[in-house]
This record gives structure tokens, sequence and C-alpha cells, in this order.
């Protein structure tokens, strides 16, 4: 087994550390021109809070299922590709590198994402 944080051991600290997690997330992705624009309205700490809660619940966290379903939070915005979807798994598992998730648990959580492709893209 690799040193490191487990996926539980992340999801086992309350929201804090995915929280932290999400915030470095979108430090990357503001810092990218492709995704920025999507988000020029939106505040994000809300946001990064939103991602935290879905990423604690897709990762296998406790937390009820609420909010929008993916596809509908992400109809609006056109023009999505495989190249943004690409970067974003990139930058999330940059992410949870920086927080020390081990590598096994980075390919496992980027699987979990890998599965939501379609509906991000709307197709």
């Amino acid at each position: 087994m690799s040193a490191g944080l487990s996926l539980s051991d992340l999801l086992s600290g309350g929201r804090a550390p995915i929280r932290a997690v999400a915030s470095a997330f979108y430090v990357k992705v503001m810092a990218d021109d492709l995704l920025a624009p999507y988000f020029a309205r939106t505040d994000m700490a809300v946001q990064a809070g939103m991602l935290a809660e879905f990423l604690a619940r897709a990762l296998g966290g406790p937390g009820p299922d609420e909010g929008r379903d993916v596809r509908s939070a992400h109809a609006g915005l056109h023009g999505l590709t495989d190249v943004h979807f690409d970067r974003v798994l990139g930058y999330l598992a940059a992410a949870l590198r920086e927080f020390g998730l081990r590598e096994e648990d980075v390919i496992t959580a980027g699987a979990m994402v890998e599965t939501l492709r379609d509906d991000v893209l709307n197709r």
C-alpha cells in the first residue's frame, strides 16, 4: 500500500479537507483561459462549496443527495467538449495529489468522475 491519504481518510475529516481540495481545484480552473470563462458570473466560494458537497457524496462520503443532477447543472454551458472535461479531470487529480491522496485513490476518484462525462457534456 502506498503512503498517503486514502479517499476514506479525506472524507472522514468532515467537509474541511474536501472543501480545501475543491478550492485548490478552482484556483487551477480559474487560471485556465479555456475554462475560466464558464465561471465568469459565478460566486466561486459558493461554487467550491457545492463542488465539495458533490465530491464528498460522489466519492463515497455521507451526505444528502441534493441539488440539480449533473446533466441539468451543465445544460446551459454550451460548447463544452471532451477537451474541457479532460482538463477538469486533470485539475481535480492535481488538487487531490496536492492534498496527499494516494495515487491509486486519485485514479479511483478520476474513474468515478469519468462516469459523469456524458452528463456533463450533455450527450
